[in-house]
């Protein structure tokens, strides 16, 4: 009996003893078939394209195209619809006449015009743009217009601007527009579809796509945390709006990088509600300054500092937030109000994104302990500012001085902006000649130049400039209708001189 027992108990250990084993082997079987399975992506719902099409349907009657017109001194004129020196060569071929020549006070002033998109945010007109699509062009005095969908223009005035992250907020007076929903580009994800729409090259309401390429591109503004993305972006596209698939915008297309293909930069519209507040108040946008250099927590770094993560204050600004604070040099900060941070770009995202005055709490680790100090954040703007003065520049915003000079006393400059003397009748030609046109009047925007010669008013031929002056005064004040053509009769075309 007892050896029965013993036989059982003897086969029970080993046949417990095999499947032990045998579950062993099976496991390590498991984790090593796991371990060497490939990566791949669950495709359900891959099969149906991106709704592309209807984010471009719905979203483009909300943005628009904006013109800038600045006069600056000594520029060669670009006419806003014909092409610039293109228009010239269609009257003289190329090698003609380059400039006009403005009567004020006998100096050059030319026409500087620039173009950009913009996107409306509210029904009541409010559009954001880049800040260089609105910044003057060498002058204070700019004018804006802006062009909406349905083919409407309308003057547009400046209501905010912040130089540093390249984003304006204007303002049309308007009602009932349809407008875009701002969305959130913190949580995007690389890889995720968006699409831009613009107008690159003056192609109004170019729809492009593409992905998001990468997240917090630092660019020469200083601030850091931009979207890039392949969706293709032009000359032109400055302003518009990046959407997601939902149709919400999350960028504001803002610069491309030339020497490659496809790689444009927004700024994510997380940073732009940060300063929404501030533009639309008309205040000088307040953001915060720390006052420490971040430096890349390397593993140089990590072996002598025996931190794992954050970022290094590699220099502390004597009487700035993070001295008073307490903030030493060779801090590693691991936290910006209880978020991790592990990369210089990210604490300047974080810093820049705050107001001038707002309480920021880090998380410090120093000499192998982890401290929590609370820094008041100072005014980043104020202490340029201060700088710049005491280095002896500029002031940062645009000033410069509007041309001065008086206007010439002759009723039809005064009328139209421009001035005539009859034509050369060696060379037998009738009609008078432009001489001079003023680049602020609707004589420029029409196009007219010196050297144009006018031979007709309306239908009426006028052979001399008595024939001119008398036609001119005909019209009471009304639009001209002026059928002009080039020096040597090759070109004709006519143009409707509105009075200012």
């Amino acid at each position: 009996m007892n050896r029965q027992v013993k036989q059982v108990l003897g086969l029970s250990v080993f046949a417990a003893g095999c499947m032990a084993v045998g579950m062993g082997l099976s496991h390590g079987w498991v984790v090593a078939a796991q371990e060497e399975k490939p990566v791949v992506v669950d495709t359900k719902g891959l099969d149906r394209l991106p709704p592309i099409a209807e984010v471009a349907e719905k979203l483009n009657p909300t943005v628009v195209a904006i013109t800038n017109t600045s006069f600056v001194k000594n520029r060669r004129f670009e006419h806003p619809q014909v092409g610039g020196q293109d228009f010239f060569d269609f009257f003289f071929g190329p090698g003609g006449p380059q400039q006009r020549r403005t009567p004020r006070g006998g100096e050059d002033e030319q026409r500087a015009v620039s173009g950009g998109s913009g996107v409306i945010i509210s029904p009541n007109g409010e559009i954001l743009t880049n800040y260089h699509v609105v910044a003057s062009m060498g002058s204070t005095d700019n004018s804006l217009e802006v062009k909406t969908s349905d083919l409407k223009t309308y003057k547009a005035t400046v209501l905010g601007k912040d130089k540093e992250l390249d984003i304006a907020l204007i303002k049309i007076d308007a009602a009932h527009l349809p407008y875009a929903k701002l969305g959130d580009s913190d949580g995007l994800r690389i890889g995720e579809w968006v699409v831009a729409i613009g107008n690159p090259f003056g192609l109004e309401h170019t729809v492009t796509q593409g992905i998001i390429s990468a997240k917090g591109r630092k660019l020469d503004t200083g601030l850091s945390s931009f979207l890039q993305t392949d969706a293709a972006i032009n000359r032109g596209n400055s302003g518009g709006p990046l959407l997601n698939l939902k149709g919400e915008v999350i960028g504001i297309n803002t610069a491309i990088n030339p020497a490659g293909q496809n790689i444009g930069f927004a700024v994510p519209i997380s940073q732009v509600n940060r300063i929404l507040k501030d533009l639309r108040s008309g205040k000088p946008v307040s953001r915060g300054y720390l006052g420490i250099g971040p430096a890349e927590l390397d593993q140089a770094y990590q072996d002598a500092l025996g931190a794992k993560e954050g970022v290094v204050v590699s220099t502390v600004e004597k009487g700035q937030a993070a001295d008073k604070a307490g903030v030493l040099r060779l801090d590693v900060i691991t936290a910006l109000d209880g978020q991790p941070v592990r990369s210089p770009d990210e604490v300047v995202a974080v810093v820049s994104g705050r107001r001038a005055g707002d309480t920021l709490k880090l998380t410090i680790f120093r000499d192998g302990k982890t401290i929590k100090l609370t820094a008041t954040l100072g005014d980043r703007k104020a202490l340029e500012e201060q700088r710049r003065r005491e280095a002896g520049e500029e002031p940062d915003e645009d000033s410069s001085q509007k041309p001065q000079g008086d206007m010439k006393s002759l009723s039809l400059e005064k009328t139209y902006g421009f001035t005539v003397e009859p034509a050369d009748a060696k060379n037998r030609i009738k009609g008078v000649v432009v001489t001079s046109v003023d680049p602020r009047s609707p004589a420029a925007d029409r196009g007219l130049a010196p050297g144009m010669i006018i031979t007709e008013v309306g239908r009426q031929p006028v052979n001399s400039l008595a024939e001119f002056q008398a036609q001119v005064k005909k019209a009471g004040g009304r639009t001209l209708l002026l059928y002009i053509q080039s020096p040597n009769g090759s070109q004709k075309i006519t143009l409707p001189i509105a009075p200012r």
